[in-house]
């Protein structure tokens, strides 16, 4: 009986150092994820500052710019985030009443500068024209793989209204890319 005791008794113990070990581990990786979502936040907090620091540095560089750079640098943000891939930040970019007629969802979109625009292109600027608060820029895209004489190059409009400096909306003559191809 005394041994049967002593059996339940070990037992008791066994099971008492097995709840506090459970217990120490869980406390251990709720401290874990408790320091991970802090280090997230602060890493999320310090990105956001440098993105707030950058965008303020691109203000200031763009205050200082004639109005034919400042529509340049806008064009050009939109078609690298064309040529890098970034069609959803791109599309956000779009006139709203011009998306609505034209790519009314986003597949459309990309759809449509997967199967009309070269691979690789560089974009050249010819022309610039003032109306009121909209500007319009003339634009050569050049095929980069295939060259001028093989490649898929065309002339379209790029329309661009500057609602403040980094803040801008964009639309483009779409058919120019379909015409010159067919």
């Amino acid at each position: 009986m005394a041994t049967t005791n002593k059996k339940q008794f070990n037992l008791k113990i066994a099971i008492a150092i097995i709840l506090i070990v459970l217990v120490i581990m869980i406390l251990i990786l709720i401290i874990v994820k408790s320091t991970n979502k802090n280090e997230q936040a602060n890493i999320e907090k310090e990105n956001a500052k440098y993105l707030a620091e950058r965008d303020e540095q691109i203000k200031i560089n763009l205050s200082e710019k004639p109005e034919l750079e400042r529509m340049s640098y806008y064009c050009a943000s939109f078609f690298k985030l064309i040529d890098s891939k970034n069609y959803e930040e791109a599309y956000k970019l779009l006139y709203s009443d011009y998306r609505e007629n034209f790519f009314p969802n986003f597949s459309n979109f990309r759809n449509y500068f997967e199967e009309y625009f070269p691979e690789d292109f560089s974009l050249s600027y010819q022309n610039m024209e003032r109306l009121g608060d909209i500007y319009v820029l003339w634009v050569s895209v050049t095929d980069n793989l295939n060259g001028a004489k093989y490649g898929h190059n065309f002339n379209m409009y790029v329309v661009i209204k500057e609602n403040a400096l980094n803040d801008f909306v964009i639309s483009f003559s779409r058919d120019s890319a379909v015409d010159e191809e067919e």
